[in-house]
C-alpha cells in the first residue's frame, strides 16, 4: 500500500514531479496550475514502461488541491485505483 510518506513533502512538488510504482502500477504526481489555482495532478498507468514511453490512452489522471489534505486524497486515490485494477497491475509487476 502506498503511504503518505512515500510521496514526499509539499515542498518537493514546488520544483519537481515525482514518479513511483507499486506492484505493477506506475504513477506520476506533479503540481499544476489551473485558473491560478495550484493542484496535484496524479496520473497512473500499468507498467512496465515509464510515463514518456506509455501511450496516453493507458493513463488515467485526477486532480486534488495542492495541500496536505489534497496529498492525502491523492494517496487514497492511488490505493483505490490499485485495488480496483489489481489484476491488470499484477500482470505488469516484476517477478
Amino acid at each position: 500500500m502506498i503511504g503518505s510518506k512515500d510521496i514526499l513533502s509539499l515542498n518537493f512538488y514546488k520544483k519537481e514531479q515525482f514518479t513511483g510504482s507499486y506492484r505493477g502500477m506506475r504513477y506520476c504526481i506533479k503540481k499544476v496550475s489551473e485558473n491560478e489555482t495550484d493542484l496535484f495532478r496524479v496520473t497512473f498507468w500499468p507498467g512496465p514502461y515509464c510515463y514518456d514511453a506509455t501511450d496516453e490512452s493507458r493513463k488515467t489522471s485526477a486532480v486534488f488541491p495542492f495541500t496536505e489534505e489534497g496529498k492525502q486524497q491523492a494517496v487514497v486515490y492511488l490505493n483505490e485505483q490499485w485495488e480496483l485494477n489489481k489484476e491488470l497491475f499484477a500482470q505488469c509487476a516484476y517477478r
